[in-house]
């Protein structure tokens, strides 16, 4: 007979760290690996009830993983401003970080790195991003001629 995941109402609907959920009584270790939580990072999960559609993925990266200095980039970038994705669903996030910065492999993420100077950055609903020029570029570094283009164009029509 299997056992009924664990589902506290604090955490129904929404994402979270697992570690400050353990730390907080709320759930066990074990609890986290039952079908009620679905991880989307290393150490942060969301209820498996809850859409998770990537512009979301990109914010819970911006708060909880994206290191100083460092933006979301690229595709991701590009989703940020409106662009529909081109790429799969739980596509990796797409982020630049300053050389030297670590921030280690991790499921879901993808990590480029790079100069960044504080013109290329900028605030997007509290989303560190880079501004669409500099996303332009990075696509022409990162993909596909054809790939980029079809971004570019999206980028452009939707300048914000």
């Amino acid at each position: 007979m299997s056992r009924l995941a664990r589902r506290p109402p604090e955490l129904r609907g929404r994402i979270f760290r697992g570690s400050q959920a353990v730390a907080r009584g709320l759930l066990t270790k074990n609890d986290l690996r039952s079908s009620a939580w679905r991880p989307l990072f290393r150490g942060i999960y969301a209820d498996v009830e809850l859409a998770v559609p990537h512009h979301t993925r990109c914010a819970v990266v911006a708060r909880w993983l994206l290191p100083a200095g460092a933006a979301i980039a690229g595709r991701s970038a590009a989703v940020l401003y409106g662009v529909p994705s081109l790429t799969e669903p739980d596509a990796p996030v797409e982020v630049l970080v300053p050389a030297g910065t670590r921030l280690g492999p991790m499921a879901g993420l993808r990590v480029h790195t790079g100069t960044l100077t504080p013109g290329d950055v900028r605030s997007r609903r509290g989303i560190p991003v880079t501004i669409p020029g500099r996303t332009c570029w990075d696509l022409a570094c990162w993909l596909d001629l054809v790939e980029a283009v079809s971004f570019w164009e999206r980028v452009a029509t939707r300048r914000a």
